[in-house]
């Protein structure tokens, strides 16, 4: 929800390419996790694998924003910290679903 709240004080030019990409994959990132929530053990291990590079992904394209100056340092790190933490959790869930394989 924040980064759709930031984006819209982008300029034209983030808001439609840099933006709109991010946007894109926190959609896909939220599809992949009620997939993975409805996956068996097997199939949710590779749901989550992929998410983890996915979010990966995103992290890379808000730093790109950061470093073009489309968004402030502050804004940045906050959006971050969340990516970290969805990322930690999204490790975890894997873990989880690793041992429950066995």
């Amino acid at each position: 929800m924040y980064f759709y709240k930031l984006s819209r004080g982008f300029t034209r030019e983030f808001k439609f390419g840099l933006g709109q990409e991010i946007r894109s994959l926190l959609t896909d990132l939220l599809d992949r996790v009620v997939i993975a929530n409805n996956s068996s053990n097997q199939e949710k291990i590779i749901v989550l694998s992929n998410t983890e590079v996915l979010i990966e992904k995103i992290k890379l394209k808000g730093r790109l924003l950061k470093d073009m100056n489309a968004i402030k340092i502050k804004s940045y790190e906050y959006f971050s910290r969340q990516l970290i933490e969805s990322s930690k959790q999204i490790s975890a869930w894997k873990k989880w679903a690793e041992a429950s394989r066995c």
